[in-house]
């Protein structure tokens, strides 16, 4: 997972789920799988983030249950 400067600020897993009305670990299910190509990691312990675009264009084209 690599960090993209030109996607918008990375939203953590708290942010993101607020955005996506999802759980915590249906968010990081989709990290796993995929559906955040440009999803990336902040140091070790720190967590992932996924830019704001990989967000928005997620919710464009999927909906959750």
């Amino acid at each position: 997972m690599e960090a993209k400067q030109d996607l918008g600020p990375g939203l953590n897993w708290k942010q993101a789920i607020k955005r996506l009305g999802c759980s915590k670990s249906m968010f990081y299910y989709l990290v796993e799988n995929g559906a955040f190509p440009n999803a990336y990691r902040l140091g070790r312990n720190k967590g992932v983030r996924v830019p704001l675009a990989d967000i928005d264009a997620f919710r464009g084209q999927k909906r959750l249950a």
